[in-house]
């Protein structure tokens, strides 16, 4: 059984990988306009060292090394990341999945809204879920809106609610099981 609560550790956990990345990512291109720099200022520097009665220190053995040490990082990172997506697709698709709503929605203005259990918001869920989508957030399907805090139907009648939720995340999870296909 795999619930929303686990998929929103796992969408953090893509969302701080995802930051780090792009961290080590900076760090990578100033190493690497650091190491392409040397080449251009190596008779300057040297000579300028030398006239000041210095030693001139060539940085290019440590660049090199800090360039591999990014570049393995950024792969660990970059499989990391697509492990953890290929992970939230799988468990968002499976039969398994148990989305913690309050059992009895309200009904008012013209829809049915049915709230997460004790007020739980799933933010980064719905952040991945509506990236791997390709929609916006909140998710709209077939008159069911999906949204970190809540899940609001365009119908008054209780029951039809149900279906069309049931249809809906049905709906999200071909999607996603296709995507997964795809990838």
């Amino acid at each position: 059984m795999v619930d929303l609560n686990f998929l929103e550790q796992v969408a953090n956990q893509i969302k701080r990988n995802r930051q780090q990345l792009t961290d080590v990512e900076d760090e990578l291109a100033t190493v690497n306009f650091r190491i392409h720099e040397i080449p251009l200022k190596i008779s300057t520097e040297s000579t300028f060292a030398k006239m000041i009665g210095e030693q001139y220190v060539d940085a290019t053995q440590e660049l090199e090394t800090a360039k591999e040490r990014l570049l393995k990082e950024k792969e660990t990172l970059t499989v990391k990341i697509n492990d953890d997506i290929s992970a939230f697709i799988t468990e968002f698709t499976s039969p398994e999945l148990v989305i913690p709503l309050e059992p009895n929605p309200l009904v008012a203005d013209g829809s049915t809204f049915f709230r997460y259990k004790n007020g739980t918001t799933f933010k980064n869920v719905f952040d991945i879920l509506s990236e791997l989508l390709g929609l916006s957030s909140p998710i709209l399907v077939k008159d069911v809106m999906f949204s970190p805090t809540e899940i609001v139907i365009k119908v008054t009648d209780e029951y039809e609610a149900k279906q069309k939720f049931l249809s809906s995340i049905n709906q999200v999870q071909k999607t996603l099981s296709i995507k997964r296909r795809k990838d």
